[in-house]
């Protein structure tokens, strides 16, 4: 058999509120740049977590999905699901928490747990029509 990696995917899904604005802008430079995004609203999160690596001879397997399982809800959909992102101090007056920002600040948070050597991506839905993927630093 070839001995070369197998990359697995487990989607999860979570539902957080947002709003698209800049404290050191004024109101309608936010409205201008922004719209109708700077009033606080909700998206129904699909992320898609992809790992890498040899298959287990013993187990079969890349990666334990329980344990993909758990890390998954301790570190992201504990902190996440049905928050306000724009609250949450990765984002609060540090950063617009748009889906690109989103997706990195989650690698930031799993590839510790996971290994970078293992996550080989991320894949954020903020909806059916648009999504984000990173692939780490």
């Amino acid at each position: 058999m070839n001995p070369g990696p197998v990359y697995v995917t487990r989607k999860f899904s979570f539902s957080a509120a947002h709003r698209y604005w800049r404290q050191e802008w004024s109101a309608e430079e936010n409205a201008r740049v922004f719209g109708r995004l700077t009033v606080t609203h909700g998206h129904n999160y699909v992320l898609e977590v992809t790992l890498g690596g040899p298959v287990d001879p013993r187990t079969g397997m890349v990666v334990d999905l329980g344990e993909l399982k758990r890390v998954v809800g301790d570190l992201v959909l504990s902190r996440f699901d049905h928050a306000d992102l724009s609250a949450d101090p990765l984002f609060a007056g540090r950063q617009v928490p748009t889906t690109e920002n989103l997706v990195r600040a989650i690698w930031d948070l799993l590839a510790p747990k996971l290994g970078s050597e293992r996550l080989h991506g991320l894949r954020l839905w903020e909806d059916p029509n648009f999504h984000a993927e990173y692939f780490g630093p």
